[in-house]
C-alpha cells in the first residue's frame, strides 16, 4: 500500500464521520480529511498519517445522497470502480458540505485531467 501523508496545505475540508467498515460492514466514528487528491479516514483527529482507508478522488464516479440505500440519516456513498465507500455526516447540513466539496474536489480533478490532453 503506498504511503500517504496529509500536509495542513492540501486539506479542503475535515472532520468527524462515520463509515461503514470495508469487511465486518461496522459504522465507526473516523476522523476524516479532504483533499484535492484523497478522502481519507483516520483513527483520530489530527493523525495526518497512515490513514484507515482512503479513497483517490481520481477514481470516484459518483457521489451522492445514500439515505434509502443505508437506512441511515445524513449518509452518503462515494462510488469508485471498486467500492462504494458509504459515510455519515453529523447532520444534513454538514452531509451537503461533505458532498458539494467531495463533488468540486473530482470535478477540479477531472478539469485538470481534461487540461492535460489539449
Amino acid at each position: 500500500m503506498e504511503q500517504i501523508v496529509i500536509h495542513k496545505d492540501d486539506i479542503a475540508m475535515e472532520g468527524f464521520m462515520v463509515k461503514q467498515s470495508k469487511h465486518l460492514k461496522e459504522w465507526r466514528q473516523r476522523w476524516f480529511v479532504l483533499t484535492s487528491q484523497y478522502l481519507c479516514s483516520f483513527k483520530a483527529e489530527g493523525d495526518y498519517t497512515n490513514p484507515t482507508e482512503y479513497v483517490r478522488l481520481a477514481e470516484c464516479s459518483t457521489v451522492r445522497s445514500a439515505e434509502d440505500s443505508t437506512g441511515k440519516e445524513n449518509s452518503f456513498c462515494v462510488q469508485t470502480a471498486q467500492r462504494s465507500f458509504c459515510l455519515i455526516a453529523r447532520n444534513a447540513a454538514e452531509k451537503e458540505q461533505w458532498i458539494s466539496r467531495i463533488g468540486r474536489q473530482m470535478v477540479r480533478r477531472a478539469v485538470l485531467i481534461d487540461e492535460d490532453y489539449e
